[in-house]
């Protein structure tokens, strides 16, 4: 996908791919839906959804009853997670809207324009839009929701850029930045883009009582299980193809995929090792590749891990295609690296890992860091069975190069928790390396005060090719600085101990469609279709 350059014309508008086009063309909001969609049956036709052949049989009445890991850290955006998008798409929607493939089109913003030098943004806001609690939406919403994001919480780092935020009407808004920041429509595509009903923005209660103008509004939230209802005033509410969603907790894959099996749910997201397990069973499965790695976060507060030589040593470490093959029936590309090939940041020179798999490398490295017998360390995971068991094949290989590694699992917020205040040494770790925009990785991780950065682990020269990468929104351009930021890095010993690259895989009962891959983990309920 492709933004306005800084060498467009200040004057140009949006098509429906994200192109920018000088002239006075207005694309309106209703042929980016049509292409949406048309580019929804093709993913479908290619495997990346569950198809369409139920089209017509439907019932628009019907509850999907989706398996989910976790209950919702928090449906205020300011206190999300990384992995609660699956929640916070329900109920809220962005000013720029990406599809689940990852296509940039008109959201809450139908048009947009960057200035010359790509320091400024004016959005057109969307029309007749009302939040669950019937307050209209306006360009005040979008002000009182970028404001508060912007002052504190998860969204704060990714909105730093912005100095100034004003209605000029009240389908307006004009958005200035201290850098050229072209990369920003994927931000706006994002929790940071999310807009918050005013009456419930500053709400004590907002964390379990959203108010969006998504499709559905949320009906009830306990332990164990969040339910959704389809909201009748939703602006696009004759394309909503179910009356609401139920999502039930199962903390391990395992009991969700028989979740399915017994009926018990509709649909749930699996490990690529059951695949074969739910096509046998007669389930649908949808798979496909997505910006999400498995592997082991260092944190540098930790003496240990502060020294380069370490971090090295550790990246030699791991038999990564041993774990793709025995942990996840080879559906995890192993990868040195956080982006997976198919995404414009991955450093092709890196693709190539087997030599990262060197034992001796690794001894003779720990022995320059000063560590000829290794050393001890704890791994903290979350409670599902993929990562526990992916701790113990890391424990078992950090073994092999003398690294003693005692594992400790941890509640699944509990684990959100230490891995964002730095209560950790390592932590074992599926990690969202595309969203909100590629940037954000680096800035998350690999600078001082970035949100999984507890150790301010820092490189010269990271932050001045982060800002060559942000200043345009065309990848061609970004790709080079990028692309060296991750070379850098690789090249100091990474914070990030990549092994895999996920395949994003899901099974659902037959008569179930419609869904698609969340490639940048983007998720579209509303088009799912059940057939009773």
């Amino acid at each position: 996908m492709r933004h306005p350059s800084p060498a467009r014309s200040q004057t140009a508008v949006v098509s429906p791919h994200g192109r920018s086009r000088s002239g006075p063309r207005k694309w309106r909001a209703v042929r980016m839906i049509s292409l949406l969609a048309v580019s929804a049956l093709a993913i479908a036709a290619c495997g990346g959804g569950t198809g369409s052949s139920d089209a017509g049989s439907f019932d628009p009445t019907a509850i999907l009853k989706y398996g989910v890991p976790g209950n919702p850290t928090s449906f205020d955006p300011r206190l999300s997670a990384p992995l609660d998008p699956v929640f916070l798409d329900v109920v809220y929607e962005s000013l720029i809207k990406r599809s689940p493939a990852g296509e940039l089109g008109p959201g809450l913003a139908t048009q947009w324009t960057f200035s010359n030098d790509n320091k400024a943004l004016d959005l057109t806001l969307r029309q007749g839009v009302v939040f669950h609690d019937g307050t209209p939406f306006d360009s005040a919403a979008v002000v009182a929701s970028l404001e508060a994001f912007r002052k504190s919480g998860a969204q704060a780092a990714a909105l730093k850029p912005i100095t100034k935020v004003e209605a000029r009407g009240p389908s307006a808004v004009h958005i200035e930045f201290s850098a050229p920041s072209g990369y920003m429509l994927n931000i706006l595509a994002s929790e940071p883009g999310m807009v918050v009903s005013p009456k419930a923005l500053n709400s004590p209660d907002l964390g379990t009582k959203p108010v969006g103008t998504g499709a559905f509004q949320l009906t009830s939230l306990v332990q164990g299980k969040v339910t959704f209802t389809k909201f009748d005033k939703y602006w696009n509410a004759a394309a909503t193809s179910i009356g609401g969603i139920e999502m039930t907790v199962f903390a391990d894959e395992p009991t969700r995929l028989r979740a399915v099996v017994s009926g018990q749910v509709d649909g749930t997201t699996i490990g690529p090792g059951q695949e074969k397990e739910a096509t046998t069973n007669g389930l649908t499965v949808v798979k496909g590749p997505n910006a999400q790695i498995d592997g082991l976060l260092l944190n540098t507060g930790d003496p240990i891990f502060s020294k380069p030589l370490v971090r090295q040593a550790m990246m030699y470490a791991f038999d990564r295609k041993a774990i793709s093959d025995t942990l996840f029936s080879g559906n995890c590309t192993p990868a040195v690296q956080p982006f997976p090939e198919g995404l414009w940041p991955n450093v092709p020179e890196l693709n190539n890992v087997d030599k990262y798999h060197d034992v001796a490398k690794a001894k003779d490295l720990l022995a320059q860091a000063g560590y000829p017998n290794g050393f001890s360390t704890e791994l903290v995971n979350g409670p599902n069975t993929t990562y526990t068991n992916l701790a113990q094949a890391f424990q078992a290989q950090l073994a092999e190069v003398g690294i003693t590694a005692k594992v400790k699992t941890l509640e699944f917020n509990q684990m959100v928790s230490d891995r964002r205040t730095g209560k950790f040494s390592g932590a074992v770790s599926l990690l969202q390396v595309g969203r909100p925009d590629p940037s954000q990785f680096v800035t998350d991780f690999y600078l001082p005060g970035g949100s999984y950065n507890p150790g301010n682990f820092n490189l010269p020269g990271v932050s001045d090719l982060l800002a060559q990468s942000r200043a345009s929104g065309d990848e061609k351009q970004r790709q080079a600085p990028m692309r060296q930021i991750f070379t850098n890095v690789f090249d100091a010993g990474p914070t990030v101990i990549p092994v895999c690259s996920v395949i994003w895989v899901a099974a659902f009962k037959k008569g179930v469609t419609g869904m698609q891959v969340p490639k940048f983990g983007d998720y579209d309920f509303a088009s799912i279709k059940i057939r009773r």
